[in-house]
């Protein structure tokens, strides 16, 4: 039998209908009787003058709770300082050094006594060693003095002796006697390594004044990348020269692969009119693969890993979709590389990497734009697996700024009011910063579907670094990092 009760479609009875309660009377936890006469601050009941005041009472309470709380948390500030982390330092340090001076005159007694053994077994080596040549050179004497006793020699007489003789001086001319010691010339700079750290747990909101704690000079700087984990950056300048700045903001300059081949540009009918004039030796776009712990370098034809570590270059073989120019990349969950190519009509790829079939692509989009005309300027993605894309097109300035999944399915399109999107940087999980054509500047968060205006400008980029740390390119000539 069936447990479901039907429903009736008979209006309820006058009985089932409860009384309404009385707004005139007060509504307190405790049953009162006295007329409500206003709507309470501290709840939103309608209470009597009495406990409307007892209520008032109770936020009163709660502001003294919350004022010391603020004395708690200004004691709190009060006491942050890193003298202490600066005594520690210096303390491991000159620790450090003890242990190695101790440790290099441990060494140097040790290998002093090693020397003093190797040579007392050096001389009983030598002394076997001469006196078995003594007694080869004694024979040879003696063979020679009864020739010379009988007086008449031959030929054959001599030759062995000749021989010997000739075997002996071989021996002796050859013989090396000496104690060798090899040593490795280690600077003791590479043995240490000193940073900062200095990380929170921000909950208010991030578009502060941004204060700098260290600007990098970078001279004539057109697009940037940092690895945030391993606090290094990849830069180029406007001379197509490629750098690479170290965790200790050393400038390194780098020297390019070469292309090895360079084929035929494509027609200039497949291209965005823009991209016509890049050479295939230009770096079209720069990426972190926290994977591989490389950066990514992409060159309209070619694709190459940084390896930041031993500043080596390596070529990603990719095979190129009927011949297409490449425009952009980004990385998503480490190993998945979308990689869109420079052509009218969208085209993106969907690359395992680093894979041992690297070359082959898994999946490609050629169905995403609303007109032939469009093209995919820019591409990155943020640590929520959204991928925000730059969509231009040839017939006018307008741009737009699209989220989507990791399947390329639409999320939002970011809209801004009079006004296009640019440029834009993801950070963190649901914020992305943009630019916008007219020169304006906003965070959009994808919580709340908003934006607004940035406290800061970022003309040539923004990238994290660290735990807690941007860099932002605030000018041509230089990055400027800061806390968040």
């Amino acid at each position: 039998m069936s447990n479901i009760v039907p429903l009736s479609d008979s209006p309820p009875s006058p009985s089932d209908i409860p009384p309404p309660s009385n707004p005139t009377i007060c509504e307190n936890e405790v049953e009162c009787s006295k007329p409500a006469l206003v709507t309470c601050h501290h709840c939103p009941k309608r209470l009597c003058l009495k406990h409307v005041l007892e209520h008032n009472e109770i936020n009163i309470v709660r502001t003294y709770s919350l004022s010391d709380e603020i004395n708690c948390l200004t004691h709190l500030l009060s006491k942050l300082d890193c003298q202490k982390s600066v005594e520690n330092a210096r303390k491991h340090l000159d620790t450090w050094k003890e242990n190695i001076l101790t440790d290099i005159e441990n060494t140097y007694k040790h290998y002093s006594k090693e020397i003093d053994d190797l040579q007392n077994e050096l001389n009983q080596r030598v002394d076997i060693f001469k006196d078995s040549q003594k007694s080869k050179m004694s024979s040879l004497q003696t063979q020679l003095a009864a020739l010379q006793k009988v007086g008449e020699i031959s030929q054959n007489q001599l030759l062995p002796i000749e021989r010997d003789l000739s075997h002996l001086r071989q021996c002796l001319e050859s013989v090396r006697c000496e104690i060798c010691i090899e040593t490795t010339n280690v600077s003791c700079n590479d043995l240490i390594n000193a940073y900062n750290i200095f990380s929170y747990n921000r909950i208010l909101p991030n578009n502060t004044l941004m204060q700098s704690y260290r600007t990098i000079p970078v001279e004539n700087n057109k697009k940037f990348v940092s690895s945030q984990q391993n606090g290094t950056i990849l830069w180029l300048d406007n001379r197509r020269q490629l750098h690479y700045i170290d965790q200790k903001f050393h400038d390194h300059i780098l020297t390019l692969p070469s292309t090895m081949c360079n084929p035929p540009t494509a027609s200039s009918a497949l291209l965005p009119y823009h991209q016509t004039g890049v050479k295939d030796v230009d770096v079209v776009d720069l990426k972190w693969c926290s994977k591989t712990e490389a950066f990514l370098i992409l060159f309209q034809r070619h694709l190459y890993s940084f390896d930041p570590k031993t500043h080596k270059f390596t070529q990603i073989p990719i095979t190129r979709h009927k011949d297409y120019p490449f425009r952009c990349l980004s990385f998503l969950n480490d190993s998945s590389l979308y990689i869109s190519y420079c052509v009218f009509g969208i085209c993106i790829e969907l690359w395992k990497y680093p894979t041992s079939n690297v070359n082959l692509a898994v999946k490609r989009w050629d169905r995403l734009a609303n007109d032939k005309t469009e093209w995919v300027s820019h591409m990155d993605a943020n640590i929520n697996s959204n991928i925000g894309l730059l969509i231009r097109t040839a017939s006018s300035v307008h741009t737009r700024f699209e989220i989507r999944d990791e399947t390329l399915n639409l999320l939002k399109q970011i809209q801004l009011n009079d006004d296009f999107v640019d440029s834009f940087y993801p950070f963190r999980s649901h914020q992305w910063y943009v630019k916008s054509s007219s020169g304006k500047y906003y965070i959009y968060s994808t919580e709340t579907n908003t934006y607004e205006p940035s406290s800061f400008e970022f003309q040539f980029g923004l990238q994290e670094f660290g735990i807690n740390s941007m860099i932002i390119g605030s000018g041509q000539n230089e990055l400027t990092l800061c806390d968040v």
